[in-house]
């Protein structure tokens, strides 16, 4: 764990930027699962976005991976409506075929995400496969559409494993198999809130022309990497609540705290949003701290203890 903490920092979110509340009269609550993962529940609908909770170790990668059926059971919830995944690198992909068939959930994302669906044996009754312009579907009381997007540049100043996955693999795969497949963005309409997920630290701006969104849930892995990201951002969606997202180290359990990914300067990311988006409020959870959010106005938002 030594040599864990020197390569990966401890993170302990600043008190300020964690209100605290009862939660009550709450429209959406939201989960942080790590990584870009999270849960949003309305009163009638759950939905999962890019949830990874298998996290093997950073040694580990050299492996095929498989997904841990023991920390889905610990973390997921039970009932799942769908799974939204904005791209297909392992830590977006790589447990969400294995959580739509254990929860009966439908699985929404690309042709390279709908090919690990078909390896996991989904039926096509439980894939919807969006074309690369996007689409708008639903699912119970909620609207998603998927909003054409970019990978944020992480790798050497580039994109990583860009492409597709055509097939269904065969058997379990090492996560260099796991390509991009394109990346969206993914707009969530409930009945009283709008929220954003921009799971990976770029944008197309024109893509964000005339939406709105009460609630951000943005990236901070590459963020450095994109020309004006966060500005971009919060001046196309107008947030009230920001939530940073994708900042951890995501190699090891979620059980052993919230460690960062080297380079990531939450602290930087908060006062930036503060910067261009003076009227929003941020917040920055643990994980699975259910943030209650109320229909009113977004930056009422708080975090309630399990």
């Amino acid at each position: 764990m030594a040599l864990y903490e020197r390569l990966f920092p401890r993170f302990r979110p600043k008190r300020e930027l964690r209100p605290q509340g009862s939660g009550n009269g709450w429209s959406v609550r939201l989960s942080w699962l790590g990584t870009a993962g999270f849960v949003v529940e309305t009163k009638e609908t759950t939905l999962l976005v890019d949830p990874f909770v298998t996290r093997p170790t950073f040694g580990g990668l050299v492996q095929r991976i498989v997904p841990d059926d023991l920390a889905i059971a610990r973390h997921i919830p039970r009932k799942v409506d769908a799974i939204l995944c904005g791209h297909s690198h392992y830590d977006h992909v790589a447990d969400a075929p294995r959580i739509a068939k254990v929860t009966g959930a439908k699985l929404a994302g690309s042709l390279s995400t709908c090919a690990w669906g078909r390896a996991e044996g989904l039926g096509e009754d439980k894939l919807v496969q969006v074309p690369p312009t996007g689409a708008v579907v639903r699912f119970g009381d909620v609207e998603v559409r998927f909003v054409p997007s970019k990978h944020g540049r992480i790798a050497l100043g580039r994109v990583p494993l860009v492409g597709e996955v055509r097939q269904p693999p065969v058997g379990p795969q090492h996560f260099w198999h796991y390509r991009m497949g394109g990346a969206f963005g993914i707009l969530i309409r409930t009945p009283e809130l709008t929220i954003y997920h921009n799971g990976s630290a770029d944008l197309i701006d024109a893509e964000l022309d005339g939406e709105r969104a009460d609630v951000l849930l943005a990236c901070l892995a590459g963020r450095k990497g994109t020309e004006n990201y966060v500005a971009r951002l919060v001046s196309a969606l107008r947030p009230r609540l920001v939530i940073p997202t994708h900042h951890d180290a995501f190699f090891a359990p979620l059980e052993r705290g919230l460690f960062l990914l080297p380079g990531i300067d939450v602290e930087g990311f908060v006062s930036e949003v503060y910067l261009r988006a003076p009227e929003a409020s941020v917040i920055t959870p643990e994980y699975h701290e259910p943030i209650c959010v109320p229909a009113g106005d977004a930056r009422g938002a708080v975090l309630v203890a399990s």
